[in-house]
């Protein structure tokens, strides 16, 4: 436990030193636009790459991404079902808070729970690269296709794919570790420098936002889908991952790693969808704000209970 305090403790002083930089202004009126671009294109690509080299990929692809894939899908798919059959609500805020309870922040908060409380950032990949590769594209296409008149087509789910810098580097990582290239390590220092500006870089982009944020600050009727979709991000998704990492035969640390997976909150790029496509975006922005916060406690409990 004394561990998993500390990881928080990093993660949190770096997120507060964010904050602070808001508050008071000194990177100025750009300072997250400019940091979550530099993450976004340069230093995660690079972490996924380094992470992908130094790790096994056997481990990677294997029952913790099966883990991932199947809570995330089966948490979206009972919140749609229960909005469906208890709500009102269809269409585009259906999808956005089937998708806000279901979608992890494997990205900028997975890394440094990742780094910090497991102690190695191979545990947050299983999820980024379900994610990316075929998550966040459906729910893109299925959104386009909601809100938009043209169709995206599998064309434009390609050009999805291969835009996003993380799934590139994914990809030549995969594919250099199963042939077996070695990669003299003078051309992967660079590679590793920006991979480790990434975490704190993150963190700090994630503090900058949170300056000026009021979740549920007004009621434009979003407050109980909400309510349900940060309920299933911090409690149904954990829960089927341990039911599933069960059912896998996982135990211990295993376990307890799909499980702080699935307990993250939701993702950023949930929110960045929303505006994109006009799509309730007061839904996801401040389930992305309660769940990153809620994640702590959940977190903790998830340490507490399985005894880590």
């Amino acid at each position: 436990m004394t561990g998993v305090l500390s990881g928080f403790f990093i993660v949190w002083a770096l997120i507060a030193v964010g904050w602070v930089a808001g508050r008071v202004g000194v990177l100025g009126p750009h300072g997250r636009y400019v940091l979550n671009r530099a993450t976004f294109f340069i230093a995660s690509p690079a972490l996924v790459l380094i992470g992908l080299l130094e790790s096994d990929v056997r481990e990677v692809l294997s029952i913790p991404m099966a883990v991932a894939a199947i809570s995330g899908l089966a948490t979206g798919g009972l919140l749609t079902l229960v909005l469906r059959v208890f709500t009102g609500r269809r269409g585009t805020e259906l999808l956005i808070a089937a998708i806000s309870g279901s979608v992890v922040n494997a990205a900028n908060m997975g890394f440094p729970i990742a780094a910090y409380v497991l102690g190695d950032i191979s545990h947050a990949l299983p999820v980024i690269l379900f994610q990316m590769a075929l998550y966040n594209p459906l729910y893109l296409f299925v959104l386009h296709q909601s809100t938009e008149k043209e169709s995206m087509g599998l064309a434009g789910v390609a050009r999805t794919i291969g835009a996003n810098p993380t799934i590139v580097a994914a990809a030549v990582g995969l594919v250099l570790t199963v042939i077996g290239v070695q990669i003299p390590d003078v051309v992967l220092e660079p590679v590793r420098s920006l991979a480790d500006m990434a975490i704190p870089a993150m963190l700090l982009a994630y503090g900058l936002s949170l300056h000026g944020s009021r979740p549920l600050a007004k009621d434009d009727g979003y407050r109980g889908l909400i309510a349900l979709a940060a309920s299933a991000k911090l409690v149904a998704m954990p829960l089927i991952a341990l039911g599933v990492g069960l059912l896998f035969g996982l135990t211990g640390h295993s376990l307890y790693e799909v499980v702080v997976m699935a307990a993250l909150p939701t993702a950023q790029n949930v929110y960045v969808a929303a505006a994109r496509y006009r799509a309730a975006e007061n839904l996801a922005r401040d389930t992305v704000l309660i769940t990153t916060i809620g994640t702590v406690v959940v977190l903790l409990l998830i340490s507490g209970v399985l005894g880590v």
